[in-house]
Formats: structure tokens, C-alpha cells, sequence
């Protein structure tokens, strides 16, 4: 590390390695700060010993950085080459219409064509036909996409990876041709990938940028001559500082708007960053599906990560779904991980919403998964399970904050807002499923917190045509600080809907050419490699696609909806604990601690309620509680409601309605409404106070007890309740009533198993 240079970039992911790679070539002297380790061939984690301390960032500085960010779990890598150690490869641009909201002007697919094609000659992209003969799951896929009448909608994507034989490739790196070992998303033993480190980073070596790892930026602030940047050495923990002229933030959507958060409004060494700070992130509509024991044998450890995909594009109900269903995969290495998911396994027997993690954390620490173990034993070879990795066009409503709190930072997300495109994602993974001949299992996130998982993180320092329209101008220099810029996925305003990757290193050449331009007063300047690149276009698979009029089929089972809203009001007891909760109701009562709240309960589509154990829905709404709320009360931040949940398995007399409602206290903390209906015969036939009567537990968010009491249905709000049940997602009358008639027959057969089957003779 150099006390000063003339450029520092900071990150080396898409954004990063292009805009480290092109300054570098221009020839200024540059100084690139990457907080994760160089990983060389064979140098990265394998085995499940190395599941925590290997793997994850949180311990042992691993390659994967996972953060559970309260509405969103998002995953990004840490290490020399960013995400392109870790990504499934894919290479795609999305179409026109990607551009249309909240692009600023001078951006579409036209406009970006040549820099697509520039990126596609660094990367050395291709098809899985360019392989010599594709893995079973390609055929798999494409087989069920023709069973499903959706064979104009599959393709295979370019992907970044040597399908030919070992040796250099155009930079004088050497690599190694694919394998099919599988191991593309925990880092490519041999070299076969086109990680950034072979390429684009590289040539910014091969020109004399200077390579800091295990370097952390955590501020950056003016200095007379540009900026000076902060930077924490975690392999000696010690704290030292380097100047720039220029200054370019390419740490990748949560991480580059967390540190301009930080330098905002905690080191307020950049106070004029933006309002926009932190607003348009989004998750690229991801969702995660598998299909467990397919016929045949999916084999997701055979062939790359991914190799074919199929489009879906239709508006339902007046909502445009936009998306991608992929195939996916996993080395044999996490095998045994992913069949902790299989509908069988003891951890998903064992755990329920507040145990999920802790149940994984123990599997993992017992060893009950060593070797490939889900109950304690082998899965059969070939592996029998699909999965599926589906991308869309979410809304990119989205808000990263700081949560000075816990001293981390965490993400506004509006699950109800799309929810549409989850659904709809659902429903065609299950048709996928069944034309597989497997079993559907949802991310255990998604089913049982309704937290969604993002491995492609987007916004958060978004574009704007003018300053007041986001935190950076259209080529990516922050408003308000010349010469610092922001070159990644973050100043993407809006999903790609595609795999971003190719979006996000297009977008970075185009800015850094211009501020090339800008900083050497070349208006000609152009990368070296854009010549041949122009001469060798690459052809994109996904325009071939055909989309009938009026859009993709839709899925067999459209997702249809139930929803209605129930008002409970009761009393609860600051500082009170369960089990007592009559004595909490009573002391609540004389202390006035009164409590109420309005919920409006939305179904998952009602085909997967219906069977769904658990019967989890989605839950909005307000919550009040003196004392802890205002007088206004806090809104449910993506609560979930289960309808009847078994006591134990099997169990017919004793179910449970359960409620988790998360929301923001008038203190500014997080808070989670954890509450309860005791649905069982208490004796004299009470099924009017089981079903409206609910214990509640108000806990912090480290789990603490801050109240408890109860709260009740009356008879009036009873009554109202019953006239807001409505169906969405058909306009058919009779279909309205007879999914209302499915749910109060689910709802009167499991009372009637409750109170009445243990009265028939011969019960018990």
C-alpha cells in the first residue's frame, strides 16, 4: 500500500476489475483495495470443516458474505475477483425494455451494444453447445419446457467459462478447460472459469496497478488533493490511510451504499452525499426452488452451474412478470447441505420459524451432515434433485439504512408489493417439478420467515438524470464530489431482471471511458481490446426468443390469493413474561398498557396453503402498543400468519394459529409481536375463545421479553371480519366462491377434528 496514487478503486467485482483494468491501461497510476483474499487454484475451501471458517466471511473472513438484513438475506462474495469467483458464469444482456424505468437518458440496449460486446470479448463467452456434449439437466430442462409448451422460451445463455483444451488464453493466463466438476459457485479449482482475476484484472496488474488485499475501506473523506481513504488491514489488524486524486467505489450494491452511508451520517465525512442514498435497491426478483427425487436423476453436480433457461413474460391481473427460470446446481461439497431441504430431513421435522437457523447451526455442529448425511446416512448417487434458480424485474422499492442500534445496517423490503412475481415464480417452479416427476421445496426462508434470498444485489446509490433523481449523475460521479465515483451494481437503478453481471461490467466500461476521457482530456479514448471486440459481436440467445401475443403461457395454476382482515385490541404488561399471560392481561389492564392492531392476512397461492402444513400466509398491518409504539401505532413490517399448526406430528387434538408481526418501535428499534392462539378443547366446548383469543409476546430484537399479555376478537370486529374475505387472481365468481369455500372448509374440518372427533366413542 502506497501513501498516495492518482486513482483507487475499491472492490474488484465487475465494476471494480473494469474500472482498475481501463485506468490502469490509460496509464495512471492506480492503487486497487480489495477487502477479501487472493484465492489461487486450489486454494479455495472445500469439505463441510470448512463450511464456517472457509466459507463464510463472518467467520474466518471466508469467500461468502451472508447478511440476514431484517427483510432480506443477502449474499455477496468477498475475494480477489469479486463475484465472478462465485457466480454461476452467466453472461446475458436483458432486453430494451429493462431500460425504461429509471434509467436516465443515453441508456438502452443499443446504446450499451458496444460496450456488451467488449465485455463479451474479455470474458470469452459461449453456450453450453460449445462444450462436447451438455449434462443431463440441460436435456432435463428442456425436455420439460417442451412437455410444458414452453420450448420457444428456452435457451442457453453465454456463459463465461473454457470449454476448450488447457493453456493460455488472449491475456497470457493460464486456464484449464471445464470439467463438469460442478464447482462453479464455491470458486473453480482449475481454472476454468474466466474469473475477473484472468482477464480484466489481470491486464491492470500487467500495467502496474498495485494490488492490496485483505484491505478494508471504512472512509473516505476530501483532502486538498482529491480524497483520502481510510483503510483497515485485517490480516494485522492495524488502520492506515492513502490519497487519490480520483477515487472509484466499486464494493458492490450493500457494501459500496453502506460505506457512503457511513461516511454520510456517521463519520459525516461526505455530508452532501444525496437523499437517494440507500433507495432503489433491488433483490433482481431472485427465488430459489428445488425439486427433490426427481426421474431421472437431475444431477445438479454434473456440468456448470447453469446452462439453459426459459423466459416468462405475461401481465397478470394488470401486473407485468418479467423472469427467468434456470437451471442450477451445486458441487457435491454442499451436497449434504442442500438435502437438509428435502421434505424428509430432521432439521425441517425439528424446526420451526425461530429455530430454522439454530436447527442448521447444530446440524452442522453435531455432524449429522458429515459426508453427505441428511439422516445420517448417504443420499443416493446420482443425485435426484433439481434446482431452480429464477431472476425477474422486482419493483427496486427497496431502502438500505443504518441501524445505529446494532452498529450494522439493514434493508426496507415491500414483500407485499411483490408478491405477484413471487407467486407467479412459485407456480411455474412447481410446474417444473412435476414435469420432472419431483417434489417442490421453497427456500425454508421464504416459506417460513417470508425472507427472500438475493445473490444479486442491486441499487442503493442509484443513477439520477438531474441530483435531486439519485446519488451519482448518469456516468457514475457522485453529485456534489468531483472525482469520486461510484462504478457497480449500486447505481443500477432498477432490476436487470436478467443475470446483472454483463449489465453491471457494460455499464462500468462505458462510465470509465468517459471519465478516462475526462481525467486524460482524451475525448478519443478508448480500451485497447475494443477494436477486436467490435470485429467479433457476440450473439445474445435471448433475443432469439419468441414471446407469443399476449404473452408466455401462464403457470397451470395461476397463484390465487385469499386474503381478509381481523382488529384485536386487549392489554398487555411492560416488563411481564410468559406463561402467565391472565396475570400480564390484568396488571396491562390497571396499568391503561393498552394494546390493538389491525392485520390484513394474505395466503400464499391457495393450491400450496392448502397443502402446505404450516399454512403460512403473508401478514400487513398496524400494531399498537402503549409504551412501546406511538400513539398511531407501527406498521407490520412482512409479518406471517400459520393457520393451524400440529403440537406434535400427527397430533389432530391440538393446533395452533401463529402470529409474528416485526415492526419498528417510537424508539427507532426493532421489535417482534410473537403471539399465539391455543386452539384446543379447554373443556365446555370453548371453540369461540380458542379461535379469538391470543397470547402475546412482544420481544426485542435480541430475542428479549419487553411484554406480554393477551388480545381478543370481539363480537362487532368478529362479525366485520367475515365481510372482508376476498379472492384475488381470477375474475370468476364461482371460482371466487369456491376457493372461499376450500379455506372455510380447511378452517371448519380442522375445528371439527379439534372439538368434536375427541368427544366420538373410541377417540382416544
Amino acid at each position: 500500500m502506497k501513501p498516495s496514487y492518482e486513482a483507487i478503486v475499491i472492490g474488484t467485482g465487475f465494476g471494480g476489475a473494469v474500472s482498475a483494468c481501463r485506468l490502469a491501461q490509460a496509464g495512471l497510476q492506480v492503487g486497487i483495495f480489495e477487502r477479501g483474499r487472493r484465492y489461487h487454484r486450489e486454494s479455495f475451501p472445500r469439505g463441510l470443516k470448512d463450511a464456517v471458517g472457509g466459507w463464510v466471511w463472518q467467520v474466518g473472513r471466508g469467500l461468502f458474505d451472508i447478511r440476514i438484513l431484517s427483510e432480506m438475506t443477502a449474499v455477496a462474495a468477498a475475494g480477489y475477483g469479486g463475484g465472478s469467483l462465485v457466480y454461476a458464469n452467466v453472461q446475458m444482456r436483458p432486453p430494451q425494455e429493462a431500460f425504461t424505468s429509471g434509467w436516465p437518458a443515453g441508456y438502452s440496449l443499443e446504446a450499451l451494444a458496444d460496450y456488451y460486446d467488449l465485455v463479451a470479448y474479455m470474458l470469452d463467452v459461449k453456450p453450453i453447445t460449445a462444450a462436447p456434449a451438455p449434462p443431463p439437466k440441460t436435456t432435463l430442462l428442456k425436455n420439460a419446457a417442451s412437455e410444458r409448451g414452453r420450448a420457444q422460451q428456452f435457451f442457453h445463455p453465454n456463459l463465461a467459462i473454457n470449454f476448450g483444451s488447457p493453456g493460455e488464453n488472449r491475456f497470457g493466463a493460464h486456464q484449464d478447460g471445464c470439467n463438469f466438476c460442478g464447482e462453479c459457485i464455491i470458486g473453480c479449482q482449475f481454472g476454468a472459469k474466466n474469473t475477473l482475476d484472468l482477464n480484466y484484472l489481470k491486464l491492470a496488474e500487467d500495467h502496474g496497478a498495485d494490488i492490496n488485499t485483505d484491505c478494508e475501506v471504512i472512509k473516505i473523506e476530501p483532502s486538498p488533493d482529491g480524497y483520502k481513504v481510510t483503510v483497515r488491514d485485517l490480516e494485522h489488524d492495524i488502520e492506515a490511510a492513502s490519497e487519490a486524486r480520483y477515487v472509484f467505489v466499486c464494493a458492490g450494491s450493500i457494501n459500496s451504499t453502506e460505506l457512503l452511508l457511513r461516511c454520510r451520517d456517521e463519520h459525516k465525512s461526505l455530508p452532501m452525499l444525496g437523499s437517494k442514498l440507500g433507495h432503489r435497491y433491488s433483490g433482481n426478483g431472485d427465488f430459489l426452488a428445488l425439486a427433490f427425487d426427481t426421474a431421472p436423476a437431475f444431477e445438479p453436480s454434473n456440468g456448470p452451474t447453469i446452462t439453459s433457461a426459459i423466459l416468462y413474460d405475461r401481465h397478470y391481473n394488470d401486473e407485468p412478470a418479467w423472469f427467468m427460470l434456470q437451471d442450477g446446481g451445486y458441487p457435491r461439497e454442499l451436497a449434504a447441505l442442500v438435502h437438509l431441504l428435502h421434505p424428509k430431513s430432521f432439521l425441517l421435522e425439528e424446526s420451526g420459524r425461530a429455530r430454522l437457523l439454530e436447527g442448521a447451526r447444530k446440524a452442522l455442529a453435531e455432524g449429522k451432515v458429515a459426508n453427505g448425511g441428511v439422516h445420517g446416512g448417504n443420499f443416493r448417487e446420482p443425485d435426484g434433485t433439481a434446482v431452480f434458480l429464477l431472476m425477474g424485474r422486482d419493483r427496486a422499492d427497496g431502502v438500505i439504512r443504518l441501524d445505529p442500534a446494532a452498529h450494522g445496517i439493514y434493508v426496507d423490503w415491500n414483500v407485499a408489493s411483490n408478491h405477484p412475481l413471487y407467486d407467479i415464480q412459485s407456480e411455474l417452479s412447481a410446474d417444473f417439478a412435476k414435469s420432472l416427476r419431483g417434489h417442490l421445496t421453497l427456500n425454508p426462508l421464504w416459506e417460513t420467515l417470508r425472507v427472500p434470498v438475493s445473490v444479486h444485489n442491486l441499487g442503493g446509490c442509484p443513477m439520477g438524470e438531474v441530483e435531486g433523481d439519485g446519488v451519482v449523475d448518469p456516468y457514475g460521479e457522485v453529485y456534489e464530489y468531483p472525482g469520486l465515483y461510484v462504478l457497480d451494481g449500486s447505481i443500477l437503478p432498477g432490476a436487470t431482471g436478467a443475470n446483472p453481471s454483463h449489465t453491471i461490467a457494460a455499464v462500468a466500461e462505458r462510465n470509465i471511458e468517459a471519465a478516462i476521457r475526462k481525467i486524460r482530456t482524451e475525448p478519443s479514448w478508448r480500451a485497447p481490446q475494443m477494436e477486436a471486440a467490435l470485429q467479433h459481436p457476440v450473439h445474445e440467445p435471448l433475443g432469439d426468443i419468441v414471446v407469443p401475443r399476449g404473452g408466455t403461457d401462464l403457470p397451470s395454476k395461476p397463484p390465487e390469493v385469499l386474503s381478509f382482515t381481523e382488529t384485536l385490541t386487549g392489554f398487555l404488561s411492560i416488563g411481564s413474561e410468559p406463561p402467565d399471560y391472565n396475570a400480564a392481561e390484568r396488571a396491562g389492564r390497571e396499568a391503561a398498557t393498552s394494546a390493538a392492531m389491525s392485520l390484513t392476512i394474505t395466503t400464499a397461492p391457495l393450491d400450496s396453503f392448502m397443502i402446505d402444513k404450516r399454512h403460512t400466509a403473508d401478514v400487513r398491518g398496524t400494531v399498537r402498543v402503549a409504551g412501546i409504539t406511538g400513539p398511531e401505532g407501527a406498521a407490520v413490517r412482512n409479518g406471517v400468519f400459520n393457520l393451524f399448526v400440529a403440537e406434535r406430528e400427527g397430533d389432530c387434538y391440538r393446533r395452533r394459529m401463529l402470529y409474528y408481526l416485526p415492526f419498528r418501535g417510537a424508539d427507532g428499534k426493532n421489535y417482534v409481536l410473537d403471539g399465539f392462539k391455543d386452539i384446543r378443547d379447554h373443556g365446555g366446548f370453548d371453540v369461540w375463545a380458542a379461535t379469538t383469543t391470543l397470547y402475546t409476546t412482544v420481544r426485542a430484537a435480541d430475542g428479549q421479553v419487553v411484554a406480554c399479555g393477551i388480545l381478543r376478537i370481539s363480537l362487532p370486529d368478529f362479525l366485520k371480519q367475515l365481510t372482508t374475505f376476498t379472492v384475488a387472481g381470477t375474475g370468476s365468481a364461482w371460482v371466487k366462491a369456491g376457493r372461499q369455500l376450500a379455506f372455510f372448509r380447511l378452517f371448519l374440518g380442522t375445528l371439527y377434528d379439534v372439538f368434536v372427533r375427541p368427544r366420538m366413542p373410541g377417540a382416544l
